[in-house]
């Protein structure tokens, strides 16, 4: 299922559901605003979803 997400979808997933790093520091490692990660998350968990279930 991973291998479906998009890298940029897949590193936030993987750092906050999988290794458990918290928003502000996977924002710090990619280089991005929280609230990016945030958005990104959000989609990515939604993305998962729907591809668990299809």
């Amino acid at each position: 299922m991973l291998e479906r997400l998009s890298p940029e979808h897949r590193a936030v997933l993987v750092l906050r559901d999988l290794e458990g790093v918290d928003e502000a520091t996977t924002a710090q490692l990619l280089a991005l605003p929280e609230g990016t990660i945030k958005s990104r998350l959000h989609r990515a968990r939604r993305r998962f979803r729907t591809e668990w279930t299809a």
